[in-house]
């Protein structure tokens, strides 16, 4: 769809404009790309292309593969936009479809964090869940916080972040004021700020319809507000990441130069290669780093970007949440053949819901469960019953699940009809609970019992389109 003349007319003093070629990438069709979870194929004892090249779903084969993104390791471009959903890897996690401009944030955090480790993050605006997957690929962090603003998004974050199955990500529904309670805590606050959609509109007609002036002014005054209190919840030298998908200066370089008349923090500059078409530019007060990304100067969507270093400390911390050393009991007994170590885990219930996460991130899980409204913490391994394990979905999207739990391997048929909740017209010899594999890659569970196979994938995950 072609741009308004008004909003072209916007456009006309932003870094790197071209009219001309801007209004003729408008009448292009969007490149296509997927990020890898190489955690997962790892676990699995699989790699992305034996996963991905010779799936019949097509996904990645050699025909539709258009070469990697060049800022992001296992990252990919595709030549056509298949069915995503009747793939059986992007319900196991095996990849995610995220907008190709969007993981430059991926190139600049392994830049700007090299040599730190066991760092804390927080993706403050997070559904879909897109960039919290990319942070929780990111070596660098022990823990990512994904918070999600508002409640009816949750679902979607929370579904997205249990398929890709990184045990050190958990999820929140507060506002963004809410995190001064938790004082400096992150290394990295990410703030993928709401905002007018100018950079999406090839994808998105409505959004390029509704778009208005009024409309950039008012989401430029919300994310000061969103920016203000992120500020808060980032450690002393820590970085935080702002990015949108708008074109415009007043949510983009403006809202540079009013962070940092507000607040003692300074602007970070990243490494460009001059191939990858990213544009660099300059706020107009404090001269503050940005990266702009034009469809006609690369094969991604409206993007912006900037990193900024908190340079002092001024947040604290009402009262430190009391941690009891963790001490294994009779569930521990329970689970242990369900996950592959109970070393480094530490084992909660919450009636009889079981729950598991990693040991250095105890701290802060009492923090979260005290100042925050957590909606998902570590792994949910199952529900206790009678002193037997029900496991839970997540347990088997995770990457802590037991080699030695019993697994059985289907073909994609089979695959696509335990994705519908469907008789999988399968017949196996063995009782109980057993995982579903598709090449090697867990889907979920069964329970074999005489004369028939129960279906437990979720309900409300179920897919219903047809071939």
């Amino acid at each position: 769809m072609i741009p308004s003349e008004i909003f072209l007319s916007s456009l006309k003093d932003c870094e790197g404009f071209c009219l001309q070629d801007f209004v003729a990438a408008h009448e292009e069709e969007t490149a296509v790309s997927i990020r890898v979870n190489t955690s997962k194929l790892a676990y699995a004892n699989t790699s992305d292309e034996d996963a991905l090249h010779s799936a019949p779903s097509g996904i990645f084969s050699n025909q539709n593969n258009a070469g990697h993104v060049p800022w992001c390791g296992h990252a990919f471009y595709l030549k056509s936009r298949p069915s995503f959903t009747l793939d059986p890897h992007i319900h196991a996690g095996v990849y995610y479809v995220q907008e190709a401009s969007s993981m430059f944030i991926h190139h600049a955090l392994l830049e700007l964090l090299a040599g730190q480790i066991d760092l804390k993050a927080l993706d403050l605006c997070a559904s879909p869940g897109g960039k919290t997957t990319l942070l929780a690929s990111i070596p660098n962090f022990r823990l990512v916080l994904a918070n999600e603003i508002i409640q009816t998004r949750v679902p979607a974050l929370y579904e997205n972040v249990v398929k890709w199955g990184a045990p050190h990500v958990f999820v929140s529904n507060n506002d963004p004021r809410d995190f001064e309670k938790v004082g400096g805590m992150f290394d990295v606050v990410l703030v993928d700020a709401p905002c007018s959609g100018s950079g999406l509109f090839r994808k998105d007609e409505d959004a390029a319809r509704s778009w208005n002036p009024a409309l950039v002014d008012f989401c430029a005054m919300r994310q000061k507000r969103v920016l203000a209190d992120a500020y808060k919840a980032l450690a002393e030298n820590g970085i935080m990441v702002y990015s949108t998908c708008s074109f415009s200066l007043e949510e983009n370089e403006l809202n540079l130069d009013f962070f940092l008349d507000e607040f003692d923090a300074e602007s970070i500059q990243v490494s460009l290669k001059n191939d990858w078409g990213v544009v660099e530019t300059r706020s107009k007060v404090h001269s503050a780093f940005g990266y702009r990304f034009y469809p006609d100067k690369l094969k991604g969507e409206g993007f912006f970007c900037a990193f900024i270093r908190k340079k002092s400390s001024s947040s604290t911390v009402g009262s430190l949440p009391k941690v009891v050393q963790y001490k294994p009991g009779r569930t521990d007994e329970i689970i242990k053949k369900w996950i592959s170590s109970t070393n480094d885990l530490n084992c909660f219930l919450m009636e009889k819901e079981v729950f598991v996460f990693e040991r250095n991130n105890e701290f802060e899980h009492a923090m979260f469960k005290q100042f925050l409204h957590l909606r998902k913490s570590g792994v949910r391994v199952g529900t206790l019953m009678r002193d037997e394990l029900v496991p839970d979905h997540e347990l088997s999207m995770s990457t802590i699940y037991s080699k030695e739990i019993s697994q059985v391997e289907v073909n994609y048929d089979q695959a696509i009809r335990y994705l519908r909740k469907e008789d999988m017209l399968i017949e196996i010899q063995e009782k109980g609970w057993i995982m579903i594999t598709y090449r090697s890659v867990p889907l979920g569970w069964i329970k074999s019992l005489p004369g028939r196979i129960n279906n437990y994938y979720p309900m409300n995950w179920r897919i219903s389109m047809r071939k």
